[in-house]
């Protein structure tokens, strides 16, 4: 797994950094967003797996390209996440990000929108360094993400059903991560056939990668406790094992379901109500669900792999990549 997320770490830190730099008020929000300054302004390294900017510069080599010379569209791609979770913070009242305080707590609301539109503005400069195809397909993943996130928010005040839900992250994770295997492409100059695989190959990964969170969000072990947190139900996130679980129950149990995430919103739910959802997705096997749509979508991205033209050391580290991803513990 690191073999790739590791690999092309100083080049995309560099590159982030003259990107983002300049003394005007906005950058130093920027850098400390991304993790490359702490909130003093003292460099620190907190960046995160960068995972999509790995995989362009990963696939574009594999295919072929230079990755020195597919770097700014790589750069492009991982500004346009950063502004994507500047506004998902605001808009969730989310207060941390990566275990450190949200941008909008710092800044406040109406700045830290000002900067996540800064960061967006930023990413098409870079991915336009690259080439106009390049900024062409991050600016329709980027409106694949916008609509999914306006979807998501929609999800929090009606049922989604599953395809709908599945739909969603479709858009807003799977956007994304389409968009790094097909800039690896457009780096390498694949058409066709190939081009078609990578954004297969995206979408299986992404589809995974967003069920494993959600799974991880409600079954994820407290390193104390060593027991589920719980806490997307704690926050009311609908999430897939919750969109499965209104699906699924019945009678007094789907009334309780329904009063508890419909109603008194802006109080959180206890650890009573925690346990008793917790009890309810496991009685009706919503957990099991979900990790065989994770190994069918594990499946669909190993049989894609197998048809791109990369050498046999790259695929590898590729499956090993995508499995690491699914069944992460955090």
């Amino acid at each position: 797994m690191k073999r790739i997320l590791e690999a092309y770490r100083a080049e995309i830190e560099g590159g982030l950094a003259r990107a983002l730099t300049g003394d005007a008020p906005l950058r130093p929000l920027l850098r400390y967003h991304v993790g490359l300054e702490d909130e003093q302004g003292a460099p620190t390294t907190a960046t995160g797996k960068l995972l999509r900017p790995s995989l362009v510069l990963f696939v574009a080599e594999q295919l072929g390209a230079s990755p020195k010379a597919t770097l700014p569209a790589a750069i492009g791609l991982e500004l346009i996440h950063g502004f994507s979770l500047i506004h998902d913070d605001i808009q969730d009242r989310d207060r941390r990000r990566r275990g450190r305080p949200a941008v909008w707590t710092i800044c406040g609301i109406e700045q830290a929108i000002n900067a996540g539109d800064l960061m967006h503005a930023l990413a098409i400069a870079a991915a336009l360094e690259s080439s106009p195809d390049a900024a062409g397909c991050l600016i329709r993943a980027t409106e694949e993400m916008i609509e999914g996130q306006s979807y998501d928010l929609e999800f929090e005040h009606r049922t989604a059903s599953p395809d709908e839900y599945l739909a969603m992250i479709d858009r807003k994770t799977g956007a994304l991560l389409r968009c790094a295997f097909e800039l690896g492409g457009i780096a390498a100059g694949v058409n066709g056939p190939v081009r078609s695989a990578l954004v297969d190959l995206g979408h299986a990964v992404g589809r995974a990668f967003q069920i494993k969170d959600d799974v991880l969000g409600i079954w994820g072990a407290d390193d104390v406790l060593g027991k589920a947190t719980g806490s997307d139900i704690r926050r009311r996130k609908m999430t897939l094992p919750i969109v499965l679980l209104f699906e699924r129950i019945e009678g007094a149990d789907a009334a309780r379901l329904e009063h508890l995430y419909r109603d008194a919103e802006d109080v959180e739910i206890g650890p009573t109500e925690v346990g008793w959802v917790v009890e309810k997705l496991d009685g009706l096997d919503v957990q099991s669900t979900c990790e065989a749509l994770i190994q069918r979508h594990l499946d669909e991205a190993a049989e894609r792999l197998e048809s791109l033209p990369f050498p046999d050391d790259g695929r590898s580290r590729m499956h090993e990549l995508i499995d690491y991803l699914a069944r992460r513990e955090q």
